[in-house]
């Protein structure tokens, strides 16, 4: 008899800041999953990606959770880190969360 062996998939929480991020889009600790991953887009930060940064840092220390953040150039190279499993959180002002999701390919993004 063979036996079949899976691998469980990480449940990640991915946070994608667009240049427009209002700030006030992290989930509650009870909402987090395993690991929060942050992904902003552009260079330099601007200061309200730089605090929400700062927040989900904290927040994924009280909930004991990893925290992963990448810098990105666009939502083009941000699709590349998100996964089919992943809950995603997308902060942006409106003209830019459609390109963003254009980018993901996710229609269903928060």
């Amino acid at each position: 008899m063979i036996a079949a062996l899976s691998t469980p998939t990480e449940r990640r929480t991915v946070l994608v800041l667009g240049r427009t991020a209002t700030g006030g889009t992290l989930p509650a600790a009870a909402e987090i999953r395993d690991t929060i991953l942050v992904l902003a887009i552009g260079w330099p930060l601007t200061d309200t990606q730089r605090a929400v940064l700062e927040r989900a840092e904290g927040l994924a220390r009280s909930a004991r959770v990893i925290l992963d953040a990448h810098l990105l150039s666009s939502a083009a190279a941000a699709a590349a880190f998100v996964g089919s499993e992943d809950r995603l959180v997308l902060d942006a002002g409106p003209r830019e969360a459609r390109r963003i999701r254009r980018g993901l390919k996710a229609p269903d993004a928060r």
